[in-house]
């Protein structure tokens, strides 16, 4: 007979995600991810695979919640001011970067897997500064005339740039400057 589970695999996705988001996903060995979610090798095991596996998982919940905070921002009836607290608030609140931009650079070079779901994580963001850039260029929050998909790539790209910035622990001044050229873009 199988037991029951007793804990919520929502929250052992939430803390594999810090981890590797933390640590990466070589680092993160199957000790840290024991002790981390709390759970049994079996366990670990019969519910999520293999580490791989786990990692799709958290890195998937990770790209769920992240794109819902984006379109929060983009959400404001002012696109322009959405995007201004946006890009100003990565400052504040992403000390470990992104696990996009962390995992891209370990990860897809050889992962194809990993790779595919980079790209649509890439393609996520863009659609959603592409579809706020049109709202905003349609109520004048945004008044650049820079092609709207050529600005929503503008944007995911510099999003990217900024998290590795930030992971990187640079000068902040440098990326509250490129904050400013950026949204010289939008206006």
């Amino acid at each position: 007979m199988v037991r029951p589970r007793n804990f919520d695999e929502i929250d052992v996705l939430k803390k594999a995600m810090t981890l590797f988001w933390t640590k990466g996903y070589e680092m993160a060995s199957l000790t840290d991810l024991l002790n981390v979610t709390g759970l049994s090798k079996s366990s670990l095991y019969e519910t999520f695979g293999n580490k791989h596996d786990l990692f799709v998982r958290a890195f998937d919940l990770y790209r769920k919640e992240r794109l819902l905070v984006l379109n929060n921002y983009l959400s404001n009836e002012n696109v322009y001011q959405g995007i201004e607290l946006f890009f100003m608030d990565l400052l504040n609140v992403v000390s470990k970067g992104c696990m996009t931009s962390n995992e891209a650079i370990e990860l897809a070079p050889h992962d194809k897997e990993f790779q595919k779901m980079i790209e649509k994580d890439f393609e996520d963001i863009e659609h959603a500064f592409l579809n706020a850039i049109e709202i905003g260029k349609r109520n004048g929050s945004i008044q650049s005339k820079i092609d709207s998909l050529k600005l929503a790539r503008f944007l995911t790209v510099s999003l990217q740039g900024i998290n590795v910035m930030v992971r990187a622990q640079t000068n902040q001044d440098r990326i509250v400057d490129f904050v400013s050229v950026i949204l010289g873009n939008l206006r």
